[in-house]
């Protein structure tokens, strides 16, 4: 799994029930009636203020829907939607041995899988779900819809997803600081890992690839202010490693 988070760190709620569908679709930033059976869509649930609490891989069975989101975040979503619920006709439950590798997409490393440490921190348009069909304008109203068009409409977004490179010796963890030269805070770590990267291998007279080999690198997806992103950047940790950052987040697939 080509992830900044471990298969096994993911977990599933399932959505069942007469009245799953219109409750999901009240709650969540994706279409839930665009869903395609058996296919996933990511997708994400925001507080009142537009505030990402979880993001998530929606999948739909036939009447039914499971949420396949990182185990540390699934009480805490199963309370959202349980408070939600009122007389609504829906039960949810974790889900054990249901095959997540089958619903899992490709480019996982730019996937913003949100943890408790960054639970409420970001709007959608930080994580960048607005460019990946994760958030529906045109679906009606859901918890917090209201500042996410706004922010939409407007074009007020002020920190990205990108993703960046440090030495596999770096000491990372998940909402570490990232400052400039000018010691200015400008954004966050969302996830890292240690992950081996393709590299070419040129001959030095013609210029040819003789061989492909993999080189371990610490991989980091962060949030930044938008304007940061060509200055020389740091983990705010004791080390201050340099952060290089190569590209945006999750292509508009």
């Amino acid at each position: 799994m080509n992830s900044l988070i471990n298969q096994s760190d993911l977990g599933v709620l399932s959505v069942m029930g007469k009245d799953s569908a219109s409750f999901l679709q009240g709650q969540m930033t994706c279409d839930v009636n665009a869903l395609v059976d058996g296919k996933s869509q990511f997708g994400a649930f925001c507080n009142p203020k537009g505030k990402v609490i979880a993001t998530f891989l929606i999948v739909k069975l036939q009447e039914n829907f499971f949420l396949i989101l990182p185990k540390t975040l699934l009480s805490t979503v199963q309370g959202v939607l349980q408070r939600y619920k009122l007389r609504s006709k829906v039960e949810f439950s974790e889900m054990e041995n249901f095959p997540i590798e089958r619903f899992l997409k490709p480019a996982e490393l730019r996937t913003p899988w949100i943890l408790p440490e960054t639970s409420e921190q970001f709007i959608p348009h930080a994580l960048k779900l607005d460019k990946t069909g994760a958030v529906s304008f045109t679906k009606g109203c859901y918890t917090g819809q209201e500042i996410v068009a706004r922010t939409h409409y407007l074009g007020d977004v002020k920190r990205q997803l990108n993703l960046g490179l440090c030495e596999p010796s770096a000491i990372v963890e998940t909402n570490c600081g990232i400052i400039d030269e000018n010691e200015e805070n400008v954004g966050s770590v969302l996830l890292a890992k240690v992950r081996g990267l393709a590299r070419n291998v040129k001959d030095p007279i013609t210029g040819e690839i003789t061989e492909t080999i993999s080189v371990s690198k610490m991989i980091v997806l962060c949030v930044l202010n938008t304007e940061t992103v060509d200055s020389t950047l740091r983990l705010d940790n004791g080390m201050r490693e340099t952060l290089k950052i190569i590209g945006g987040g999750q292509k508009n697939e």
